[in-house]
């Protein structure tokens, strides 16, 4: 005989109350972050660099009128131009008078004749894409060039492709390796400044 299971009473507690503790927890984060927040213009404004002092402000004080009060008077007539004041300080900077110029320095010696700057040219084409095309291709390669226009003698408009500007020589052979091992060949041209 088997028996049946006793069925057990069972009690039942009642759901507990969150008490709008949600509600609760979103309102005392608005309060902290409005005083947060209020705290944090207070201190950026109060050592603001932009504020003037108390007292000294730039900005007229409001005087009251009124029928009782009579208008202020400006200087000046009507139909004066307005004195403006000039703020500057380079006035104060200046010697004054009567004092004695400081030695002038002698001229410095004549520049020397402007040497001409040595270029390697990629490329010279009429269509400017055509030179964006190459300078993009020696840019891919590791090369950085510059695209420049030109007008010719018989009016028309040419972008050469460059690379430079180098002082001597010496100092563009280890481009035109780079240029070789890329797959361009450069030709050097002189430029004056």
């Amino acid at each position: 005989m088997s028996r049946a299971p006793k069925s057990r009473p069972t009690t039942r507690r009642p759901p507990a109350k969150s008490g709008g503790g949600v509600i609760v927890g979103i309102f005392i984060g608005l309060i902290l972050g409005a005083l947060f927040a209020a705290g944090a213009a207070w201190w950026f404004t109060r050592s603001s660099p932009f504020q003037t002092p108390q007292g000294s402000g730039s900005v007229p004080s409001r005087v009251p009128s009124g029928p009782d009060q009579p208008p202020l008077s400006l200087p000046g007539k009507p139909g004066d131009r307005p004195v403006v004041k000039p703020d500057f300080e380079f006035y104060k900077i200046l010697p004054q008078g009567n004092v004695a110029p400081a030695e002038v320095p002698p001229a410095p010696p004549p520049a020397p004749p402007v040497a001409e700057r040595l270029y390697l040219q990629i490329g010279a084409f009429e269509n400017p894409a055509e030179a964006d095309n190459l300078k993009a291709r020696l840019a891919l390669a590791g090369i950085e060039a510059s695209a420049q226009r030109a007008q010719l003698p018989d009016g028309r408009t040419m972008h050469r492709v460059r690379i430079g500007p180098f002082a001597k020589p010496e100092d563009m052979n280890p481009v035109r390796t780079r240029l070789a091992d890329a797959g361009f060949t450069g030709t050097v041209v002189k430029a004056s400044p």
